[in-house]
C-alpha cells in the first residue's frame, strides 16, 4: 500500500484574496502534502491559475493542484502552457488535475455548449496527447476530431524527463480508461452524468462500486502497457465533519437526497464521524481500494486545523 498524502481542497472555504496567502502558508505548516483549486465560473470561484501562481511562490514543499481544470474552457495549448509555467515555477510541485466538465451551471453561465459525455471524454483524450507532446517534443502536430495542431512548439523548457503530474479524477468507465491510459494520480469520484449532484451520485459510491470502478483504470492502464505501481489512487471528501454525534447529520442528508440513511452512510466519501471512526473509515478505505490520497474539502479553514491535529496525526 502506498503511504497516506493529505490534500486541502480549498473552493467550498470560500477564501477571500486578501488572506489567501497566510491561509496557504498556513496549510503548508499543518503538514498538507497539497493545496488544491476548483476550476468554476461562480462569484467566489477565484481563478486557480493566479491563485496556485501565488501559493507557489510563498511556500517550499506544499504542492499545488488544480481539482480540476474543465477541457472545454481552455485550449489544450493554453493548458499545455499554464502547466509547464505552474510546475517551473513551484520547482515540479504542480499536479495537473484536468476533467471532461460536468458542471452544467457554468455551461449554461458562459454558453458554451454542453455536449454528452462521450463527446467531452474523447476531447479531453485528444486534448491530453497534445499536452503530453507539448511538454516533451520540440514541436507537436495532431490532427483529431476536436482539435488539429500544426508544428505547434514545445510548452516550456522542461527539463529532460520531467513534466507535471497528471490527476483525472471521476465516476464512469469511459472517463476512467481515459485516466488509466494518461493518469499519474486517479480521483475515484462519484459520477455526475447529467451535470449536476443528486441521489443516484450518491447510489452509484458504495464500496463496492469503488472497486468496480479501479478496475476500470488498471483495465485501460494493462492495456496502455503502463506499470500499476505507477498510479496513485485518490478520493475527494466534500464537506467533511469531526462530530461525536454523526447520525443527525446523516438523517438530515439523507432526508434531503431522497434516500435511506443507511446508503447514505455506505458512500465512502461521506467522512462524517469522531476522529476516531474517521480515522479507522480512511485505513479501511486503503486496505480496501488501495486509495491513499485523501483530500478534505471542509466549509471552513479551521477544520483544516482539526483534521490535521485530530485524523493526519493518527495516520502518520
Amino acid at each position: 500500500m502506498k503511504p497516506f498524502r493529505f490534500g486541502a481542497m480549498t473552493y467550498w472555504t470560500h477564501i477571500p484574496p486578501s488572506k489567501w496567502i497566510k491561509t496557504v502558508q498556513h496549510i503548508e505548516r499543518l503538514g498538507y502534502s497539497t493545496i488544491f483549486q476548483a476550476d468554476h465560473f461562480d462569484t467566489r470561484a477565484y481563478d486557480p491559475i493566479v491563485l496556485l501562481s501565488s501559493a507557489a511562490s510563498v511556500t517550499e514543499n506544499l504542492n499545488i493542484g488544480t481539482l480540476v481544470f474543465d477541457v472545454d474552457y481552455r485550449h489544450p495549448i493554453i493548458l499545455a502552457k499554464t502547466a509547464a509555467a505552474l510546475h517551473l515555477l513551484s520547482g515540479g510541485r504542480f499536479e495537473f488535475g484536468i476533467g471532461a466538465g460536468w458542471d452544467i451551471r457554468d455551461y449554461n453561465w458562459s454558453g458554451i455548449f454542453f455536449d454528452k459525455p462521450t463527446v467531452r471524454i474523447k476531447r479531453l483524450d485528444e486534448a491530453l496527447t497534445i499536452i503530453r507532446s507539448m511538454w516533451t517534443h520540440e514541436t507537436t502536430t495532431f490532427e483529431g476530431k476536436h482539435y488539429k495542431i500544426k508544428q505547434m512548439v514545445k510548452a516550456g523548457e522542461l527539463p529532460e524527463g520531467e513534466h507535471p503530474k497528471i490527476m483525472i479524477g471521476g465516476g464512469g468507465k469511459k472517463l476512467l480508461s481515459v485516466a488509466g491510459k494518461h493518469a499519474d494520480i486517479v480521483g475515484i469520484q462519484w459520477p455526475i452524468p447529467g451535470g449536476s449532484f443528486n441521489r443516484d451520485s450518491i447510489l452509484e459510491t458504495s464500496f463496492n462500486k469503488v472497486k468496480e470502478r479501479i478496475g476500470w483504470v488498471k483495465e485501460s492502464a494493462r492495456k496502455s502497457r503502463r506499470n500499476l505501481d505507477d498510479i496513485e489512487y485518490q478520493m475527494l471528501f466534500p464537506h467533511p465533519q469531526i462530530t461525536n454525534d454523526p447520525e443527525p447529520i446523516f438523517v438530515d442528508l439523507a432526508k434531503n437526497y431522497g434516500i435511506s440513511v443507511d446508503d447514505m452512510k455506505g458512500c465512502p466519501q461521506w467522512l462524517i464521524g469522531s476522529s476516531e471512526e474517521i480515522i479507522d473509515k480512511l485505513k479501511m478505505i486503503r486496505k480496501e481500494t488501495g486509495i491513499s490520497y485523501m483530500v478534505f474539502g471542509p466549509q471552513n479553514v479551521e477544520s483544516f486545523n482539526l483534521f490535521a491535529d485530530e485524523v493526519m496525526r493518527g495516520l502518520n
